[in-house]
């Protein structure tokens, strides 16, 4: 994700992760949301007519940060990544296996223990 930022500014905000689809920016809209970082999504509305034309520059789903909040939510972003290749483990309260993209129980609702 990370090596999708862009220098690009538009009035305070900066394009922080462009994408192949708004599903992605949904995904990261939410995660930096979740850290209470204000976002903007731009270009969703012209993901289908792009997907026509190779995405031309400016027609890809992309999400906006404000400009001082760019270097906390690229940490995000690179925890982000870092959790997404994590390995499997086992739920210390009830034993259940979940797969690494899991940051708790499913069937306990335990939150996954750290350094795991």
């Amino acid at each position: 994700m990370l090596d999708q930022i862009s220098a690009f500014c538009v009035k305070d905000w900066i394009c922080l992760h462009t994408a192949d689809n708004p599903a992605e920016i949904g995904y990261v809209r939410g995660l930096l949301e979740a850290e209470g970082i204000s976002t903007r999504a731009r270009s969703m509305d012209l993901w289908a007519a792009a997907v026509e034309i190779y995405f031309a520059e400016g027609a890809r789903p992309s999400v906006w940060v404000r400009v001082e909040d760019r270097a906390r939510a690229a940490d995000v972003l690179a925890r982000a990544d870092r959790r997404g290749t994590s390995a499997d483990w086992t739920c210390p309260n009830c034993g259940e296996r979940l797969e690494g993209q899991f940051t708790s129980c499913w069937n306990c609702d335990c939150p996954r223990p750290d350094g795991e």
